[in-house]
């Protein structure tokens, strides 16, 4: 039977101290809230201002275009559920008509609504924001304000939610490129 050899260990570490330092990368992570700038102003349906669309999205989703995907029933930038894309469909039909569609154009609009909300364009950026705004834009012409918009839109009366975006939407609006705004602001 051969005997093994002894192990040599080596005289030197084998990573030099000089190569343990962390090092600082610079990273623009602005380029993706400017991507999200682009697609708000471009898909915009309402009247809310571009700052407080960025900053729900945000609050939403943290710019994830596939938030909910497998996780629950809210899908991407906007975490757009079922329930609100059908009646955004429905109310599409309203103003089409110029009143309140009968049970007949309802059924056929929630059915629309449905399809898109199971379709894969419901994780399309520009599709989410459009049917999102859409869907607030819905809340902001049966509502008083915009907070009170927010708070039919949430289900919730305390207006947390709205303080919120609306805090971030003022201090992006004074530094539009700056993501440490968002993430310190919704947090």
């Amino acid at each position: 039977m051969a005997k093994n050899k002894p192990l040599t260990t080596a005289q030197k570490p084998l990573t030099p101290k000089a190569d343990t330092a962390s090092a600082k990368v610079a990273v623009d992570d602005s380029r993706r809230l400017k991507e999200i700038r682009k697609l708000v102003e471009a898909n915009n349906q309402s009247k809310i201002d571009t700052n407080t669309v960025i900053c729900q999205i945000y609050m939403e989703s943290h710019f994830d275009p596939e938030a909910g995907r497998g996780k629950h029933s809210a899908r991407g930038l906007m975490q757009m559920q079922e329930p609100a894309v059908k009646q955004v469909y429905k109310y599409r039909k309203k103003k089409e008509l110029g009143r309140m569609p009968n049970q007949a154009q309802t059924d056929e609009a929630f059915s629309a609504g449905a399809a898109f909300y199971a379709s894969p364009s419901i994780w399309d950026e520009a599709e989410n924001i459009k049917i999102g705004t859409e869907y607030m834009q819905y809340w902001l012409d049966i509502s008083s304000s915009t907070e009170e918009a927010y708070k039919k839109y949430r289900g919730k009366s305390n207006g947390v939610y709205y303080r919120k975006i609306s805090d971030c939407a003022k201090k992006l609006d004074a530094n539009p490129n700056s993501m440490d705004v968002l993430r310190n602001t919704l947090k």
